[in-house]
């Protein structure tokens, strides 16, 4: 069982790249908040970004990928010293002639870049999206072994830039990628810097819990018989899967197991008892109101909602 691919399949991730742009400095682009993670890739040129609640300003210089997990309101523009306009407005300059990418009003140097977001059902508090910072700043001059997202930026803005049949689906699939290269290079650049979760995952002893408890959600796993399979003692495994994934194993062993019970509820075929026995309950009430506790609704009026 590959952990992280298991969870981003649970999200029901979906990748949209709203295509390349090329701006001719001044332009600058004040984006509001949309409600979904939303990335920048620069291919060439330069920019500053400036994220609403977080100090500081960031310099992207090509091939930089800028990553804001929970889509801030944030300023992107060629300087400092230009005033934004909405994000809105200037796409629809940028792309008056009908291209993807053209340049804008000025008559300075161009930077070239490709925006998208990722559209994705969080859920019960997601361990994942709970690990990642506000900000995810890959610099190409400090990146080691990040060959997965190079080819990815540079299939990407190659697919931008053209106007074949297909585009828009296989920009698609392609950010769908990106989003776990993304993951992979943060957690190699950022180490024991990394949030909780995600540095369970380097762990081994912890990172073979995990992947016990996505393979087997409906097993009767107890703190015990976890930490048998970390061949750990109960109480020195208790507190390193709590150090690490930052919750104590039996609540994240409920949270994921409703995770994938909104995942069975909301496609068709399976009865609320038959999800129940899938994640571990023999009660179906029981597993009802561990449920409404975790996702705030109870099954059956989830699975109203989800039709």
């Amino acid at each position: 069982m590959d952990v992280l691919s298991d969870v981003t399949q649970a999200i029901r991730l979906k990748g949209l790249i709203s295509g390349g742009l090329e701006l001719a400095a001044p332009w600058g682009m004040r984006v509001a908040k949309r409600g979904h993670p939303c990335f920048y890739a620069v291919a060439r040129g330069n920019c500053v970004v400036e994220v609403d609640g977080v100090e500081g300003t960031y310099s992207l210089a090509g091939g930089d990928l800028f990553f804001l997990p929970r889509s801030h309101v944030h300023v992107i523009r060629d300087s400092r010293r230009t005033k934004p306009q909405p994000y809105d407005k200037v796409m629809a300059r940028a792309s008056r002639d009908g291209r993807p990418g053209s340049p804008g009003d000025g008559d300075g140097p161009v930077t070239a870049f490709v925006a998208g977001c990722f559209s994705l059902d969080e859920g019960p508090r997601h361990p994942l999206l709970s690990s990642l910072p506000d900000v995810i700043h890959l610099r190409a001059d400090r990146r080691q072994s990040a060959g997965g997202l190079d080819a990815a930026l540079q299939f990407i803005a190659s697919e931008a830039a053209s106007r074949a049949p297909g585009v828009t689906t296989v920009l698609s699939r392609l950010a769908d990628i990106l989003f776990v290269q993304i993951i992979r290079a943060y957690v190699a650049e950022s180490g024991e810097q990394s949030g909780p979760w995600l540095r369970a995952l380097a762990d081994p002893q912890i990172a073979l819990v995990l992947q016990r408890i996505h393979e087997q959600p409906d097993a009767p796993w107890t703190v015990e018989s976890l930490a048998r399979e970390a061949a750990m003692s109960r109480s020195a495994f208790a507190a390193r899967f709590t150090e690490l994934v930052g919750e104590p194993v039996l609540a994240y062993l409920t949270r994921w197991r409703m995770v994938k019970a909104r995942e069975w509820l909301a496609a068709p075929g399976a009865s609320v008892s038959e999800v129940a026995s899938r994640v571990g309950y023999t009660a179906e009430a029981a597993f009802a109101k561990a449920f409404k506790r975790v996702v705030g609704v109870g099954p059956g009026a989830f699975r109203k909602m989800a039709g």
